[in-house]
């Protein structure tokens, strides 16, 4: 059964801010879903085969008969998350972001009566709940990790997403690199005529490859590198975070590297591998 993910809460309380974590786990994110068409969501949802999870984030008015409906259908496994927020905290919110309280239009009334129309809503919310988050004295960064920890069932702070990207140099540096390491002195297996049509998947060139000394001591520098400059990246509360992995034509040294360090690392962090030049290794 596919995941299913409500998530409301009183306006100010950081549901939009969630969404991003959603949307970086791989969730397909509806906002500000009615409750009248949660039974056609609830239809498409299952139709689509290659999507991990769905989250619907409802206004705190509409919540109730959402999570009703959804935990009926028997297609998913529904969790209802409710974030919370002291009043004085809402109200500094608001006269620092000076965004409009919906409650105020929809109602004509008062910022002060339209986060105590909210507050009556929550209170009658809590007890269907599955997850009651407190954000009252939460950052954006803390909230985002409280959730992953929640999502992911971890106790971590390593909430980044990491992208290993292989890529070849004769087409281009792809754009939105945060960093890149260049393994063009390993010696190229292209050049072997019973390894030039493999990849860096392939055992034959994999042994190729660690085969030489260079190979090891350049994977021992960037690991190096990498386990001093994670932890401290991981710290900014950053969303994601990509590093390219370049060699001539993408094909077998960058492919290799980007897999040795997806290994390496997806036991500990949020890792990820894509091979821009040799796409038919993504998974």
């Amino acid at each position: 059964m596919k995941e299913l993910y409500i998530l409301s809460g009183p306006s100010g309380s950081g549901v939009s801010s969630s969404k991003f974590v959603f949307e970086e786990l791989g969730y397909y994110c509806v906002d500000n879903a009615p409750s009248k068409i949660t039974k056609a969501l609830l239809d498409s949802f299952a139709e689509q085969k290659n999507i991990k999870g769905f989250c619907l984030l409802s206004r705190i008015n509409h919540v109730n008969e959402i999570v009703e409906a959804a935990k009926k259908d028997q297609r998913f496994v529904t969790k209802f998350i409710l974030l919370t927020t002291d009043k004085d905290e809402l109200l500094k919110r608001y006269a620092l972001s000076r965004h409009v309280h919906p409650n105020t239009i929809l109602e004509n009334i008062s910022l002060d009566n339209a986060i105590d129309l909210d507050e009556k809503l929550t209170e009658k919310l809590s007890p269907i709940a599955d997850y009651e988050i407190d954000t009252t004295h939460l950052t954006t960064k803390e909230l985002r990790i409280n959730l992953y920890n929640k999502l992911l069932n971890k106790d971590t702070d390593n909430i980044t997403k990491i992208t290993f990207m292989s890529f070849g140099i004769k087409n281009g540096i792809p754009q939105g690199l945060d960093m890149m390491f260049d393994v063009r002195i390993i010696p190229n297996p292209y050049w072997i005529e019973s390894l030039a049509h493999l990849n860096g998947g392939d055992k034959e060139v994999i042994d190729y490859i660690m085969s030489f000394d260079v190979t090891h001591d350049l994977l021992k520098n960037i690991t190096d590198y990498l386990d001093y400059f994670i932890p401290i990246m991981q710290k900014s509360g950053r969303a994601s975070y990509t590093i390219g992995i370049a060699c001539s034509g993408g094909q077998h040294r960058s492919t290799f590297v980007a897999n040795y360090l997806k290994e390496k690392y997806q036991n500990k962090y949020h890792v990820e591998v894509k091979h821009r030049d040799s796409r038919e290794l993504n998974h």
